[in-house]
């Protein structure tokens, strides 16, 4: 009986140690050995990217779907991790990009699309990308990649305070900003165009609560000509006025201009609504009938007084 279970345990022996031996050699045979290892598996490698979100405005995927790229090869994903196998072992560029409407992406250059009239498409969708990434993809191994999306677009609300009574004298006020960038690298956030430049601002008449420095009118709803609008960037070194043409009911026009003093530079960095906010006030009795009283900013929640 001894004899027995001696036997039994020089052949356990003799298996777990010819296992060993298989695992050594399937992980140190040279790759030309067919009897190791499989070479669509073990010859490749896969790639884990992880997509953060919560920088944008609203914090969320979109509900549509995004593209990653991996070197040349381009991927239509919808989860926030996402996996790729079977990967030829090599250095990779990564890159995440949400495509929107409005805004059209060829060989890296996102471009916001014009309106019929030429000017700059006033609502685009929302360009987020993430960081351009380098990775390495290991033969037999997963390699684990991270992006944080970061939003190129952002929204610029322009509000016109008056003073109530005034909005019976004004017909309609237009406007526009010049100087704002139509087209972005999303692979650095760099502008790259410096043409069709200026964007026309919709605006329409409201009632809205008083947000100005006229300590009169705090807490009370005024009239105030309104707009969004939505844009990449502002090209560097741009004066970036605002032109307004007010039409009076009387069939008579007047143009002002605000200087907004490069407070939109680098608007694709910042991380919520800018708001610009004019006083303005309508004196029937001078040639220059429209004082702009003040004007501010609300960047971010900080107002900046100008």
């Amino acid at each position: 009986m001894k004899k027995h279970i001696f036997y039994i345990l020089i052949g356990m022996a003799a298996m777990f140690s010819l296992a060993s031996c298989v695992k050594d050699k399937l992980y140190l045979l040279p790759e030309d050995d067919p009897d190791y290892f499989n070479p669509d598996e073990w010859k490749q490698g896969t790639m884990v990217v992880r997509t953060d979100w919560s920088r944008t405005d609203q914090g969320i995927m979109p509900t549509d779907e995004y593209y990653l790229r991996l070197n040349d090869e381009t991927y239509i994903v919808s989860d926030a991790t996402n996996t790729f196998r079977h990967l030829h072992p090599e250095d990779y560029k990564v890159i995440a990009y949400y495509d929107p409407t409005g805004i059209t992406i060829a060989d890296n250059i996102a471009t916001v699309d014009n309106e019929a009239d030429g000017t700059l498409l006033r609502m685009p969708g929302m360009l987020m990308v993430s960081e351009y990434k380098d990775a390495k993809v290991m033969r037999g191994d997963t390699t684990y990649v991270d992006l944080t999306m970061r939003q190129l677009v952002h929204e610029v609300n322009v509000i016109i305070y008056m003073r109530p009574g005034d909005e019976n004298l004004i017909s309609n006020i237009t406007g526009s900003i010049d100087g704002i960038a139509q087209a972005v690298d999303i692979t650095s956030g760099t502008v790259t165009s410096n043409y069709n430049s200026v964007i026309t601002l919709p605006l329409t008449l409201k009632y809205v609560d008083y947000n100005g420095k006229d300590e009169s009118l705090k807490g009370q709803q005024v009239p105030a000509y309104e707009c969004t609008i939505r844009i990449i960037d502002i090209i560097e070194a741009s004066s970036q006025p605002m032109e307004l043409n007010i039409v009076y009911n009387d069939g008579s026009e007047e143009k002002r201009t605000v200087e907004l003093e490069n407070i939109l530079n680098n608007i694709s960095k910042k991380d919520d609504t800018t708001y610009v906010e004019l006083d303005i006030s309508v004196d029937n009795n001078t040639n220059i009938r429209t004082s702009i009283i003040d004007w501010h900013v609300v960047d971010e929640g900080h107002h900046v007084a100008h």
